[in-house]
């Protein structure tokens, strides 16, 4: 590639020592040689920016949410293209290459196909590495990639419609919205542009255990009652949480449905336990 624009990597985290390093090691062996990586800290009180700093990455810190710490980020990036990426995601090597390739010919944002990361073992790794082949199947379905009704969210945006979109989503959510995070800047982009294209084998996923999926989904369940509260949203939210993670062949689709019936029981707790509201 004779251009080469600045990419911002952008990376929330909140107490992900187990994973980081990882992420960031995938990210100093990416063969994209014009990158950024900036880390939205969220107050970790493990070893979540010590790993940070062993990288030499930027970090900025965050008291919000997690939609506040990918904004935070985005402010902090200096890119042509910015990619949002979880703590827990590893890219494979040439991920960045080819998304700016894909982007230089003209899309606006990309969805990055995710697969589980082949080390995770257990019972509830298993059911979301079913899960993800399961919803890959889908990828070239004509509602595949709409917002809310698809399983998908781009994760590669030219800068540019990124702003817009954050832009767009009322302050009162910005600092305790969690889940939804990524619909919510996919709403406001789909709004904007159908430039939307797959890279494809693009991610690993590290699977959560038990715990950790009880943990995260329970404050999901939180943030489900902030993001219910706000009119602008409420179509999305209504055709996300009508999605049924179901499939063939059969035996993964079976998996896929009982590891979307155990995250909707975590998350309906969540939603008892907390009681948030958008002022």
């Amino acid at each position: 590639m004779t251009f080469n624009p600045l990419v911002s990597v952008n990376i929330p985290t909140r107490n992900a020592e187990r994973t980081l390093g990882f992420c960031l090691e995938a990210l100093a062996r990416q063969t994209y040689p014009n990158l950024e990586v900036i880390v939205a800290d969220g107050l970790s009180t493990d070893g979540s920016r010590r790993i940070a700093e062993k990288y030499g990455v930027r970090l900025v810190t965050c008291s919000g949410g997690l939609l506040e710490a990918r904004l935070r980020a985005f402010q902090a990036s200096k890119g042509d293209y910015i990619m949002l990426v979880d703590a827990d995601q590893v890219l494979r090597s040439d991920t960045v290459e080819r998304a700016v390739r894909m982007a230089e010919e003209g899309y606006d944002m990309l969805v990055l196909e995710e697969e589980s990361w082949p080390y995770c073992r257990g019972f509830i790794p298993a059911l979301y590495k079913a899960s993800k082949e399961v919803i890959n199947r889908r990828l070239g379905e004509p509602w595949a990639l709409e917002p809310g009704r698809g399983f998908f969210v781009p994760r590669f945006f030219r800068r540019s419609l990124l702003e817009k979109a954050f832009n767009a989503i009322p302050p009162s959510l910005i600092s305790k919205v969690i889940h939804y995070d990524h619909d919510s800047l996919y709403y406001e982009c789909w709004k904007r542009s159908k430039r939307i294209g797959v890279v494809r084998k693009a991610v690993y996923h590290i699977e959560p255990d038990w715990r950790k999926l009880w943990k995260t989904n329970v404050r999901y369940g939180s943030s489900l009652n902030v993001f219910s509260g706000c009119e602008q949203y409420r179509s999305l939210l209504a055709k996300g949480e009508s999605r049924i993670y179901f499939g063939r062949p059969l035996h993964l689709g079976l998996q896929a449905l009982l590891l979307t019936l155990i995250l909707k029981t975590v998350q309906g707790i969540g939603r008892i336990i907390y009681h948030p509201t958008v002022k």
